[in-house]
């Protein structure tokens, strides 16, 4: 994979200092670690090597980095086999691991890592947001891959999400379209609401509640990116230590700014955002019967409920 980034700035983005704009951006690195990689000379501003980050963008200029060189942040690489066959792989992914490499990531991700494991090629099946931990299924040739992807309408998953309050139902569907948030300066952020652009339904179910948080199942029919966590956060059931869709609004501007830290993780409550992909099923294309791989109930999330406060990391 040629580890590069080139972006066409649009009128959304013009007329902002450069590392401002790469920060909201590509989220992957901070405004301070953008600021570092510009004085690196590995911006590209128009074809020449930019040396200024306070520079203005203007519509119609592009910008490129070549990153492949650049330190990458720490990943926790402790996963786990949950299942295996001559033809596909299931894994319990950590909760800060990115799946395949995008952006700054190319070393530090379950794929690469499994591959090089592995000693071969690997294909992704589905995909998981890097502070989501849980079931990936992986095949191991083109072909598997391709014929289970035929028949993806008819992959069930389950998700288990710790959530800020007690809804009032029991069990409650989300049946709202979600589209990109015009409204923010995050180019990947999305919201749920009448009319959008794609089409997305949830149901959840209530498990537990406890101090003012809950553990939700949470059933998505449709596949949208991130919406779950759109979801809950239009039902004003947040998802704990979400920095994009939380409470505080401002957690992803300092994430951002200063990447993870302690206090950011005593602000918002936990590390990571607290979701988890519990279980998909599938039809095996090969063995003709359908498969349900499940992922055990990561140990951070358990000690947060078993403590029953906000302050686990």
């Amino acid at each position: 994979m040629e580890f590069l980034t080139e972006y066409r700035i649009s009128e959304r983005y013009a007329r902002r200092r450069i590392d401002q704009f790469l920060s909201f951006r590509y989220g992957y690195l901070s405004r301070t670690e953008w600021q570092k990689e510009i004085r690196r000379g590995k911006i590209y501003y128009n074809g020449a090597v930019l040396t200024r980050y306070d520079r203005k963008t203007k519509a119609g200029d592009v910008l490129s980095y070549s990153g492949r060189d650049a330190a990458e942040p720490e990943v926790d690489r402790n996963y786990s086999i949950i299942y295996e066959d001559e033809f596909l792989l299931g894994v319990n992914k950590p909760g800060n691991l990115p799946v395949h490499p995008a952006g700054i990531f190319y070393h530090n991700t379950l794929l690469t890592i499994l591959e090089r494991d592995y000693g071969t090629k690997l294909h992704l099946l589905h995909r998981l947001d890097r502070e989501t931990s849980g079931v990936v299924v992986l095949a191991k040739n083109s072909d598997i891959s391709v014929r289970i992807h035929r028949d993806f309408a008819s992959v069930k998953k389950k998700y288990l999400a710790l959530v800020h309050g007690m809804p009032e139902l029991d069990e409650f569907v989300i049946d709202l379209p979600v589209d990109h948030d015009k409204d923010s300066g995050v180019e990947h952020k999305r919201v749920a609401r009448a009319g959008g652009r794609d089409e997305a339904c949830t149901s959840f179910t209530r498990l537990l509640s406890f101090n003012n948080y809950s553990l939700m199942k949470a059933a998505p029919v449709t596949g949208r990116q991130h919406q779950i966590r759109v979801h809950l956060k239009y039902a004003g059931h947040p998802i704990v230590g979400d920095k994009l869709y939380g409470n505080d609004e401002s957690a992803w501007d300092e994430f951002i700014t200063n990447g993870p830290s302690d206090r950011l993780t005593k602000r918002l409550g936990f590390r990571r955002s607290a979701l988890h992909s519990r279980s998909i099923s599938f039809y095996h294309p090969v063995m003709k019967r359908r498969m349900c791989l499940r992922a055990p109930f990561p140990e951070d999330m358990r000690q947060f409920i078993r403590e029953g406060n906000g302050d686990n990391g």
